[in-house]
């Protein structure tokens, strides 16, 4: 994706780093936290490090907007359905698993290519609970203001899988 924006897009100041302990130096208006980027940490400690790295770039008023996962995706049967994009055409079958604990979602998938090839990959997220979000905005000096899961219908209650986090800096 990178890559893609430097071509798309040559004049943008794009910068790559972890969002744990990644600083510019610098605070910015709004700040996009996307892409399931937070469900990808797994332990409390390193969700408290990526907003203190969310608080680091903002000032008074900074808009923080976030979209992860607030619900777990609890199916009993596998899924399959087809794939068929750029380069690539294939049955891909999926199952979850969910761990009550650690709040880890783990999706295995396992391709089944055109070309009769198999592949499986293994996709871990953290899922956190509203609540739980709200704390850890307030804690690194974040004011929630909404928080939703259908972005064209913010008024409907919040449901998951997903989320979005609105919020301003104190």
């Amino acid at each position: 994706m990178v890559a893609y924006t430097k071509q798309v897009r040559p004049g943008l100041d794009i910068r790559v780093g972890d969002l744990r302990d990644f600083r510019l130096g610098r605070t910015v208006d709004a700040i996009l936290c996307l892409g399931n980027t937070l469900a990808y940490l797994h332990d409390n400690h390193d969700i408290q490090a990526a907003f203190a790295t969310l608080a680091a770039h903002a000032h008074a008023g900074t808009v923080l907007i976030l979209l992860t996962p607030i619900a777990p995706i609890e199916r009993t049967e596998p899924r399959t359905s087809r794939v068929d994009t750029l380069g690539l055409h294939a049955q891909v079958t999926i199952h979850y698993e969910w761990d009550l604990r650690t709040q880890i979602n783990t999706m295995y998938r396992h391709w089944l290519l055109d070309d009769s090839t198999e592949h499986q990959d293994t996709i871990r997220r953290r899922v956190l609970w509203p609540r739980e979000l709200e704390l850890y905005a307030t804690l690194s000096g974040f004011t929630v203001v909404d928080m939703f899961g259908n972005p064209t219908v913010r008024t409907e209650p919040l449901c998951g899988p997903n989320g979005y986090v609105i919020a301003h800096y104190r």
